[in-house]
């Protein structure tokens, strides 16, 4: 089985530097070319996808669609626990706006993961809720599928850190829009692995 992991184009919020949570921000210009130019590396590539998965959020579901149609797939599957953490009282918020408090409070919250952001979720409800739907697209689907999954910074790291402890939690660098992201296993009985991040090999 393997996936293929994918963080939305470039968003509004992305360049305004706010915090999105589960905010309906569209993608900038810059962010519909990157999902239409990943479309047609995969399509170089001769990828092909058995399924393709999204989180139901704007900025997501606009980049599946149009790397899907590049891909001539009609049918995605829009699941809303593959959102980005519901980040509360601070959704819309700019970062450059935190207070020195702020900021240390949203840093420990990688630290203590049951703790609820105000407002919002804690890091352990969104794994559990990642981790669920995750392990429900693996039953679903055929040992030999290959896989598309869109979503965002957060899904990925809740998948690739905190559920297959693949990757250490301080992340040297984060997830780039639209970049490849290819986790595979050869069958059940195997480990995963992670065989390239942001576009490298590893």
């Amino acid at each position: 089985m393997k996936f293929y992991l994918i963080r939305h184009g470039q968003s509004e919020d992305n360049i305004n530097k706010v915090v999105s949570g589960h905010r309906a921000t569209p993608l900038t210009d810059l962010g519909r070319e990157q999902a239409q130019s990943l479309g047609q590396q995969i399509l170089e590539k001769r990828i092909k996808f058995d399924v393709a998965y999204s989180s139901d959020l704007k900025r997501a579901s606009e980049t599946a669609t149009i790397i899907c149609n590049d891909l001539g797939i009609e049918n995605i599957i829009f699941d809303k626990r593959l959102r980005e953490g519901d980040s509360g009282d601070f959704t819309g918020k700019l970062s450059a706006d935190f207070t020195k408090e702020e900021r240390e409070y949203f840093d420990s919250l990688l630290v203590n993961l049951k703790e609820k952001i105000i407002g919002g979720e804690s890091n352990y409800d969104m794994t559990v809720r990642i981790q669920e739907a995750f392990y429900e697209v693996v039953e679903n689907n055929p040992e030999n599928s290959t896989i598309l999954l869109v979503g965002h910074g957060g899904t990925l790291y809740h998948i690739l850190v905190l559920i297959l402890n693949l990757l250490p939690r301080k992340l040297d660098e984060w997830f780039g829009n639209c970049m490849l992201n290819v986790l595979e296993r050869d069958s059940k009985s195997d480990p995963w692995k992670l065989s390239m991040l942001n576009n490298k090999k590893l």
